[in-house]
């Protein structure tokens, strides 16, 4: 399955992709950056999703592969949308595909990977 619903609309702009092998969901990096950035200044320990996107490592030249899994979810789960930058639409939207990536990772296939491009 392929889900594009959080990069239709944004075709032609950087697009941030997880992927267990056979499931894809497409996210515009736009949205993906303001969900890592309000995690960020909820001033998290720096280890798993969070230390990747934080020393910028990895993931943006090849696939990375999320080690912890549930240490993702749960780094998810605290998105704070008051620490949210960007327009209301965004604020909007960040809810949503949170529970929209915490589902592709909790019925994941496997190992997932983010590959930006």
């Amino acid at each position: 399955m392929i889900n594009t619903k959080y990069y239709d609309g944004f075709e032609g702009e950087h697009e941030v992709v997880l992927s267990d092998g056979e499931n894809r969901m497409s996210i515009w990096d736009g949205y993906f950056d303001t969900i890592m950035d309000a995690l960020l200044k909820g001033n998290p320990e720096k280890k798993g999703i969070i230390r990747e996107y934080f020393y910028r490592e990895g993931w943006y030249d090849d696939p990375w592969r999320i080690e912890d899994i549930p240490l993702t979810i749960k780094q998810l789960k605290a998105f704070d949308i008051n620490h949210a930058e960007g327009t209301e639409n965004m604020k909007k939207v960040a809810p949503e595909l949170l529970q929209g990536i915490i589902l592709f990772l909790k019925s994941a296939e496997g190992q997932v990977y983010i590959e930006y491009d």
